[in-house]
């Protein structure tokens, strides 16, 4: 689920919905903080603490969870690693004297195969976890969410010209933390890129009442792991159940940062795009060392 061409820091970009399956696949987004290793070695921890932030945990499921986010991780690291380490690389290596938006294209689709990747892995422990919620823990889970949701809509009273600012506010630091500094005519390109982009809010805080009341419908209903487990792979994976309105708005969000990245291409200059590539660079071999220390911990003793 990397996303090195991303504006701004993944651990803090929610892709998906706000369900159980976006709490197990959150902490594996580390870019952007200051220790990728310290956090990917404490991912199991910081997973299971954000789904009890939602779904109370019991013992038994925290043991449960811890075994089966491990597993997750494991394959994680000793498989998608290199492969993220390989893409900043090779994404490296063309940014270097800029971008077309064939490449930027191409890039956009490897990362969301690494997405598809991950949710495919992650389904089975997320359907194990929610086949287990109790009455309390889904009551609690619609609890929270409402909460939050409500928290959210009072932020969305905001006028187009407040959250117009808002945004740019945190798109220009975003920007800075990954480039460098910026002048004030770069700041100025920048904030019309910013400010093109689709003003979505209210479509998403409906739609986002609608999943929860899906998604609680569904565990209170009882069913099996495998209905859960094939519940998730339409919403995440085949995506059978985005309807045309839905569809429409993401390939309009997509198309908007296709357009961004394309256009921040031609802003920045030669001092931003290479502290650019070192940063990413440095996520590469972090990646790399990470999966290493896998690699030889699974090494038997007798032949280290």
């Amino acid at each position: 689920m990397l996303r090195p061409i991303s504006i701004r820091p993944l651990l803090t970009q929610v892709i998906f919905t706000r369900s159980i399956l976006t709490l197990i696949l959150l902490t594996f987004l580390i870019t952007g903080c200051s220790s990728t290793s310290l956090v990917y070695n404490n991912a199991n921890w910081l997973i299971r603490s954000k789904i009890d932030d939602y779904f109370p945990l019991s013992d038994r499921q925290q043991l449960q969870l811890k075994a089966d986010i491990g597993s997750v991780l494991q394959w994680h690291r000793q498989r998608e690693l290199v492969e993220y380490s390989d893409l900043i690389i090779q994404f490296n290596e063309q940014y270097a004297d800029g971008l077309t938006k064939t490449e930027i294209n191409f890039f956009y689709d490897q990362l969301s195969s690494t997405r598809i990747r991950l949710v495919e892995e992650s389904i089975p422990t997320a359907s194990q976890f929610l086949s287990t919620a109790s009455v309390e823990q889904i009551d609690y889970y619609d609890q929270i969410s409402t909460e939050k949701r409500t928290q959210k809509a009072k932020k969305l009273n905001a006028s187009s010209e407040q959250f117009a600012d808002e945004n740019f506010a945190r798109f220009i630091e975003n920007m800075e933390q990954w480039f460098g500094g910026f002048n004030e005519n770069q700041r100025s390109q920048l904030r019309i890129i910013s400010d093109a982009r689709p003003d979505n809010r209210q479509y998403w805080l409906k739609l986002s009442k609608l999943r929860q009341q899906e998604f609680s419908k569904l565990l209170r209903s009882r069913p099996s792991k495998e209905k859960i487990e094939q519940y998730l792979y339409d919403r995440f994976v085949g995506l059978s159940r985005i309807d045309v309105e839905e569809d429409d708005i993401r390939h309009k969000v997509r198309l908007y940062w296709l357009n961004s990245l394309s256009s921040i291409d031609k802003i920045i200059v030669t001092k931003q795009r290479n502290y650019f590539i070192s940063r990413t660079s440095d996520y590469s071999s972090d990646f790399l060392q990470l999966s290493n220390q896998l690699n030889t911990s699974l090494i038997p003793s007798n032949q280290k």
